[in-house]
């Protein structure tokens, strides 16, 4: 990890002139940042194209790749879960496998600098990582408008990838090298993606490199919930690991024993 000037964490409050609410504000310096310093973490690009107002889900475009993302920004830590926009225009992305991918700036509203730049690639975007908010009173102003939260603690740890941790940048090559080590999982339909995210989510969670089928088998009636349609649990679970081995994710070492790469 190195040290700016790599990638300026200053924010520069011009782009927020001649608006007075405090959310439009923080919205137009934030997406201000990231168009002129965020370059595309899937491809060479160096600049990300902002898309028109109002386009619904997506905020930047890479013209070289043509990936899509959408920008989140917070005052405060990012937390277990993140408001986002319409629940159904996001959900039918999630089933159609078009979720963009998701960039979440966390600054510091004191200074307006950036502290956290967390990327969230859209193959990782699943339906149970989008929580349903409930309608809009009759009396709100929208009524009836449905919005939707992620839930970040839903998102495997290998889908959190940081561009800016703690004031820091990693260098792209890094960020561009975590990028693709899944950009596989980018042309599978969601079902596969679900299931390939869940496991993993398993994997990651024990906290160590070793582990074994036994261990991701207790998770087993955690995993029916989650697929009712499914009723052949166990050896989804081996296929998933072995999809998992395939891709030099973890290595088989015998007797039913796995090691992370």
């Amino acid at each position: 990890m190195i040290d700016f000037p790599i990638m300026n964490i200053k924010l520069s409050t011009h782009f927020a002139d001649g608006y007075k609410s405090p959310s439009q504000k923080a919205r137009r310096i934030t997406e201000g940042w990231f168009k002129q310093n965020m370059y595309c973490p899937n491809c060479p690009s160096l600049r990300l194209e902002q898309t028109k107002d109002n386009t619904k889900v997506v905020d930047f475009v890479c013209t070289n790749c043509g990936a899509e993302f959408q920008v989140k920004a917070k005052g405060n830590k990012i937390g277990k879960k993140l408001r986002d926009a319409a629940y159904h225009p996001m959900m039918e992305r999630i089933l159609s496998n078009r979720s963009p991918h998701f960039a979440f700036l966390q600054y510091d509203p004191s200074n307006w600098k950036l502290n956290n730049l967390l990327l969230v690639p859209g193959h990782f975007f699943t339906p149970n990582i989008i929580e349903k908010c409930k309608p809009l009173s009759r009396t709100a102003r929208r009524a009836g408008w449905i919005g939707c939260n992620i839930l970040v603690n839903n998102i495997p740890p290998d889908g959190r990838l940081f561009v800016i941790k703690n004031n820091k940048a990693f260098a792209p090559k890094h960020v561009r090298g975590k990028w693709k080590q899944f950009s596989w999982l980018s042309k599978k339909d969601v079902s596969f993606r679900g299931w390939t995210a869940d496991i993993l989510q398993c994997v990651r969670s024990f906290g160590k490199r070793e582990f074994t089928l036994q261990e991701v088998y207790e998770f087993e009636d955690e995993l029916a919930a989650e697929h009712p349609e499914n009723k052949n649990i166990r050896p989804k679970i081996r296929q998933q690991l072995q999809i998992l081995r395939d891709h030099k994710v973890i290595r088989f070492l015998g007797s039913g024993r796995y090691i992370s790469i």
